[in-house]
C-alpha cells in the first residue's frame, strides 16, 4: 500500500458486512467538493470559470464567499450581516459584497448592497442580479471573462487553424422574383369526416 492511498478493511459477521477505510485525508484545492461550499457553490463556480480562487468560510452570523482578485485585493459576499436570518444556505434574503485590499485599508468599496435600504433592494436575494453586478465591476477591473480564463490548450482547441481557407461570395444568389404557382386544388369527392 502507497502511503497516500486509503486501506480498505472489510469485515463480515453473518449476513452483515462492514467496510472500515483508514488513511490520509483528502486534500482539496481550488475546486472543492460541494459539501465544502455549504450552499454556496452557484456564486463560487462563476468567479472560478473566471480563475478566481474562491473560500467559503463562516463569518459572525453566516457564510461568507471569499474571491481573490488578482490585484491582490479580495470581494467579500456575504448575506446581511445582522440579524441571522432564517434561510437555506446561500440563498438569503439579501446580499453584501464588498472589496478590499489587506494592504491598503483606504481601498474599501461596495459593490452591490441589496439589503433592504441598501441601492439594489429591489433586488433581494437574486443571485442573477447579484452575478451580473459581479461581472460587471470585475470587467471593469480587467479580470479576464469566463471564455478568456480558458487554458491556453482549450483556447488553441478553440481557435480557427491557420491553414483552414474560407471562401466567401461576393454576392448572395437573388431570390425568384415570384413564387412557382401551384396546381389547382380540386374538391374532394370523399365525404367530410
Amino acid at each position: 500500500m502507497h502511503a497516500d492511498q486509503p486501506l480498505v478493511t472489510i469485515q463480515q459477521e453473518g449476513s452483515a458486512i462492514t467496510a472500515r477505510t483508514s488513511g490520509p485525508l483528502p486534500q482539496h484545492g481550488a475546486a472543492d467538493p460541494p459539501e465544502r461550499e455549504h450552499g454556496y457553490g452557484h456564486l463560487t463556480a462563476p468567479l472560478r470559470r473566471r480563475g478566481l480562487e474562491c473560500t467559503v468560510e463562516y463569518g459572525l452570523s453566516d457564510y461568507i464567499v471569499h474571491a481573490q482578485l488578482p490585484d491582490g485585493s479580495a470581494l467579500l459576499i456575504s448575506p446581511p450581516r445582522e440579524p441571522p436570518t432564517d434561510h437555506p444556505p446561500g440563498h438569503p434574503e439579501s446580499w453584501m459584497v464588498t472589496r478590499a485590499h489587506p494592504d491598503n485599508s483606504a481601498l474599501h468599496e461596495v459593490l452591490y448592497d441589496s439589503e433592504p435600504d441598501g441601492p439594489q433592494a429591489r433586488h433581494g436575494g437574486s443571485i442573477p442580479n447579484l452575478l451580473t453586478a459581479i461581472d460587471a465591476r470585475l470587467d471593469q477591473l480587467g479580470v479576464p471573462r469566463r471564455a478568456e480564463a480558458a487554458s491556453p490548450r482549450v483556447g488553441a482547441a478553440l481557435a480557427p487553424s491557420p491553414s483552414a481557407q474560407r471562401t466567401v461570395q461576393d454576392r448572395l444568389p437573388a431570390a425568384p422574383a415570384a413564387r412557382p404557382k401551384l396546381p389547382p386544388t380540386h374538391p374532394s369527392s370523399a365525404p367530410a369526416r
